[in-house]
C-alpha cells in the first residue's frame, strides 16, 4: 500500500534520515521505533506532506506520488494523529472535526451544528462501538487530555483515511482506554487500513503490532515480524546496546518525613475543588508515585506544592534535612511564594518544559541559573561592579553547564545555543540536570521522562532511584503507569482531585484502571 524508496532528508548540513527504504502493507499495524533524533517524526512528516524529501520517492498503491502538503496527504487518504494535539481549544469537538475535513468531503460548505454533531456520534459508534465516545458539544479546552486524544483520532477517521499514522497515541490513556483503543485499531486493521504506530512503550508495541521497524541515527537498521523478536532485542537495536533493568525496590529504612500534605483543598478557576481533602506524606529514602489520567488534579497538586496555587484549606509542611532524628520539626510552607520555596532544598521538574521549565530563547547556561542555588553558586562577588547588582562568573557558569551536558548526555553542539534549538528530549534533560545538580532533599518530578527515548528514560529512572538511595524524598507524578509501578515504593491514584492509596494493587492493572476512572476507591 505504501512504500518509501531511498528517502533522504537534510536540514542544512544535518542528515535527519538517510536512504531509508520501507514497505508498509494494508491490513497491518506497522510500528516505528527509535530514539529521539532517530528520524521517526521526520519520516512521518514526509509521508504527511509537512516536509519534502531531498532524495528518494514515495509510492502509494505502486504509484509515485508527490505529497507537497497535508492537504494532498488527506486527499490521498493519509491521516495523522500528532503527539501534540492539533486542536482549536475554544471550539467544540464537532467544530474541530468539521474543520479537519477537506472541502470535497463535506456535505455542506456551511457549518451546520446538528449535521456536524451527528457526524461525531456516527464516528463514535462506527469505530469501536462507542469506545471513542466524546460529547460533540463540549469545547476542547473543557475536556481532559484523554478525551482530547479521542478527538484527534476521530478527526483522522472523519477523513476516511486508508493510512493512519498514530504518534504516541497511548501516552495519556488509562489501561482500560488503551485496551479500548487497541480494539478500535483491531477493527481498522480488519477493514484493510494501514496503521503506522509510533510508541516507546515496548509492551504495547509487542501486543498490537504485526511488523516493527527500527531507526537509529537516521538509518533503517531492521524490520521484523513481531513474533520473531522480543522487547529486549528491540531496545538493544534502538540504542545500540543492552538496556539494564530498573533497580529492584528496597525496603524504606527511614520513616522521617520530608514533605507532608494535610487535608488540602484547592479551587479551580470556576471555584470548584481541583483538589479535595488530599493527604499524603513523602518520606526520606522513598519514591511516592501518583498515577492518574491527565486532568484530574495532577498539575494543581504540583503547583500547590510549589506555591503556584492557593490552598483554601489544609497545610503543606517541609522538613529540613538538618533536623536530628530525635527532634524532628517542620516548616509550614502553605501558600509561601514560589521564589521563597525555591530557596529551600526543593527540586522541581515541571510537566510542561516549554512553559514552566525553560526560557526557550535563553542559552543552556542561562537556563541553569533558573535554579536559585545555581545562581548563588555562579555569582562573581569579587567583581568591582558587584555593588551595582548581579554579576555572573561566566567562565564558571559555562564550565558547570559543560559538566552537566556530559553527565546527563545532553546532545548539543554548545552550551551557549538557545534552548529552543534542542529536541524535546534534550530540553527535558537540561531541566533534569539543573534540578538534580543541587542534590535537593525533596524532588517533585512531573512526567520527567515525557519526550525521552528508551536510553534517556533508563538514565532518568536511575537518577530518581539514586536520589532515593541518598535518603532524599521523591514525589513522582506521571501519566506513564508503567513508570509509576516500576519506581514507586508507595502508589496513590488521583481521580477528580482526590488521592487514593493504591500500593496494594500494583500487580492488579485492572483494579488500578478502575480507580483511575473513578469506578473503585480505597481512600485512606
Amino acid at each position: 500500500m505504501l512504500e518509501l524508496r531511498d528517502i533522504t532528508k537534510r536540514f542544512g548540513s544535518q542528515v535527519a534520515v538517510s536512504e531509508v527504504s520501507l514497505s508498509f502493507q494494508g491490513g497491518k499495524i506497522h510500528t516505528l521505533l527509535g530514539e529521539n533524533g532517530a528520524g521517526k517524526s521526520t519520516l512521518m512528516n514526509l509521508i504527511y506532506g509537512l516536509y519534502q524529501p531531498n532524495e528518494g520517492e514515495i509510492l502509494i498503491d505502486d504509484q509515485v506520488v508527490k505529497i507537497s502538503s497535508p492537504n494532498v496527504a488527506v486527499e490521498l487518504g493519509i491521516g495523522m494523529v500528532h503527539q501534540h494535539f492539533m486542536l482549536v481549544p475554544t471550539l467544540t469537538v464537532a467544530e474541530n472535526i468539521f474543520l479537519s475535513q477537506p472541502l470535497k468531503q463535506r456535505k455542506d460548505w456551511v457549518y451546520k451544528v446538528n449535521q456536524a454533531e451527528q457526524l461525531v456520534e456516527e464516528l463514535c459508534q462506527r469505530h469501536g462501538g462507542g469506545r471513542l465516545s466524546v460529547d460533540p458539544k463540549a469545547k476542547i479546552q473543557q475536556l481532559p487530555v484523554g478525551q482530547q486524544q479521542r478527538v484527534e483520532i476521530l478527526k483522522a477517521l472523519a477523513i476516511e483515511a486508508r493510512i493512519l499514522i498514530l504518534d504516541e497515541p497511548t501516552a495519556v490513556l488509562t489501561p482500560k482506554e488503551i485496551d479500548d483503543l487497541f480494539q478500535v485499531l483491531d477493527q481498522l486493521r480488519a477493514d484493510g487500513r494501514l496503521i503506522i504506530f509510533i510508541s516507546h512503550k515496548l509492551r504495547e508495541v509487542m501486543a498490537i503490532s504485526d511488523q516493527i521497524s527500527v531507526l537509529r541515527k537516521g538509518l533503517h537498521v531492521m524490520t521484523t515480524n513481531v513474533n520473531e523478536t522480543s522487547a529486549a532485542d528491540l531496545a538493544e537495536q534502538m540504542i545500540g546496546r543492552p538496556v539494564p533493568p530498573v533497580h529492584q525496590r528496597l525496603e524504606v529504612e527511614s520513616d522521617r518525613p520530608v514533605l507532608e500534605i494535610e487535608r488540602i483543598t484547592v479551587l479551580n478557576d470556576s471555584s470548584n475543588p481541583a483538589l479535595n481533602d488530599c493527604t499524603m506524606t513523602v518520606r526520606r529514602g522513598e519514591i511516592v508515585g501518583i498515577a492518574g489520567i491527565d486532568g484530574n488534579g495532577q498539575i494543581e497538586l504540583a503547583q500547590t506544592i510549589m506555591g503556584l496555587q492557593k490552598v483554601e484549606l489544609g497545610h503543606v509542611r517541609f522538613y529540613p534535612s538538618d533536623e536530628s532524628q530525635s527532634d524532628i520539626s517542620s516548616e509550614l510552607v502553605t501558600n509561601i511564594p514560589t521564589h521563597h520555596l525555591r530557596q529551600k532544598s526543593y527540586g522541581y521538574i515541571p510537566s510542561d518544559r516549554h512553559t514552566d521549565g525553560l526560557v526557550l530563547p535563553f542559552s543552556l547556561s542561562e537556563n541553569l541559573l533558573l535554579n536559585p542555588h545555581q545562581l548563588k553558586k555562579h555569582l562573581n562577588t569579587k567583581s568591582w561592579f558587584s555593588f551595582l547588582g548581579i554579576v555572573l562568573d561566566r567562565d564558571s557558569l559555562r564550565s558547570s553547564m559543560a559538566d552537566l551536558v556530559q553527565k546527563f548526555d545532553i546532545r548539543t553542539p554548545s552550551t551557549e545555543i538557545s534552548a529552543d534549538t534542542l529536541s524535546g528530549g534534550n530540553q527535558q534533560k537540561v531541566i533534569i540536570a539543573r534540578e538534580l545538580s543541587t542534590n535537593p532533599d525533596f524532588l517533585l518530578a512531573v512526567n520527567p521522562t515525557r519526550g525521552l527515548d528508551i536510553g534517556a528514560i533508563d538514565y532518568v529512572h536511575q537518577q530518581l532511584l539514586d536520589q532515593r538511595h541518598k535518603q532524599r524524598g521523591v514525589l513522582l507524578i506521571s501519566s506513564e503507569l508503567d513508570e509509576v509501578l516500576a519506581l514507586s515504593d508507595r502508589i496513590f491514584v488521583i481521580f477528580d482531585g482526590q488521592l487514593t492509596l493504591a500500593t496494594d494493587f500494583r500487580n492488579n492493572l485492572s483494579r488500578l484502571g478502575q480507580m483511575m476512572i473513578g469506578e473503585s476507591s480505597n481512600k485512606e
